[in-house]
């Protein structure tokens, strides 16, 4: 699905979120945090886990609906769903929404992990989604990608070898998405118990995941690079706020190629409603602004 309005002056195409928005059942809330600042001018929104009509999720149709009260253009690519009685569809996947018009919107199918003791709850296979859009003359491809969290390291780096082989020699290019990087196979008996273990005896394995995640080896044989697009060591997921940033992983990034990141506009922006406030997801919004 997808659907292009007029160019939104107050926000900047090169200013670029990711965000993990849980089905996005917070709506309101995740709005909001979309109508403040760091996030006010971000011009071009990277979505996984964008619900659409799911129970689970309050039934919403998440990415027509933010990117209607944002007045964005967007794409909705569904992952995993399923169709119910009486026709209805239910499915979650990925979302681009922006501030100018999306073309050559492309589908980039990524392996399908082998789920050897947890099986996805529905039918599906993991998915990248790419598009392109026109800034000041300048044609700059953007795509989302969520990597499969129960499989284990190799596998998420043959799932980014696929997702940036299908992009091919385009430049410039900003990709981003929840790349998964637990630095463990999820795919295991007792595997959140294992995670639990590991996380609470080496944090900061989880916290710079790089050496153990061989798919930022893969980004940097394309010739992206994660630098100066994500700040270091800071994580991006906890299950609650009650879990200390030590012990939280860092999982969504930014990486890009042929175009750079604004020094110092890298930032890891808390999802939830104030200093006090609830959280609207289990992921934080990963920030970027690139360069014209």
């Amino acid at each position: 699905m997808a659907l292009n309005r007029a160019a939104v002056g107050a926000r900047s195409a090169l200013k670029v979120a990711v965000l993990n928005a849980a089905g996005g059942a917070d709506f309101d809330a995740i709005l909001d945090c979309l109508k403040r600042s760091p996030l006010a001018d971000a011009g071009t929104l990277l979505l996984c886990e964008a619900s659409w009509r799911m129970p689970g999720s309050g039934m919403i149709e998440f990415a027509p609906a933010l990117a209607a009260a944002l007045k964005m253009s967007f794409a909705f690519l569904p992952s995993f769903g399923r169709v119910e009685g009486g026709g209805t569809f239910r499915a979650i996947g990925n979302a681009l929404l922006c501030a100018q018009p999306l073309d050559n919107l492309r589908v980039v199918p990524l392996p399908k992990s082998p789920f050897k003791f947890r099986r996805r709850h529905l039918p599906g296979m993991n998915q990248g989604l790419l598009a392109s859009i026109n800034v000041g003359g300048r044609r700059v491809t953007v795509g989302v990608a969520h990597l499969e969290r129960l499989w284990d390291p190799q596998g998420r780096s043959l799932q980014m070898e696929c997702f940036l082989s299908g992009i091919g020699n385009e430049a410039p290019v900003i990709i981003g998405g929840d790349f998964n990087t637990t630095t463990m196979n999820m795919d295991r008996r007792w595997a959140l118990l294992r995670a639990a273990a590991a996380i609470v005896l080496r944090p900061s394995r989880f916290r710079e995941p790089q050496p153990h995640e061989p798919l930022f080896d893969r980004i940097k044989e394309h010739g992206f690079s994660i630098e100066a697009a994500n700040v270091p060591a800071v994580p991006t997921f906890t299950i609650s706020r009650l879990v200390p940033p030590r012990w939280r992983p860092k999982l969504d990034w930014i990486a890009a190629r042929g175009i750079q990141p604004v020094s110092g506009s890298a930032a890891v922006v808390p999802a939830r409603t104030s200093i006090l406030g609830r959280r609207i997801s289990d992921h934080d919004f990963v920030l970027c602004e690139f360069r014209r």
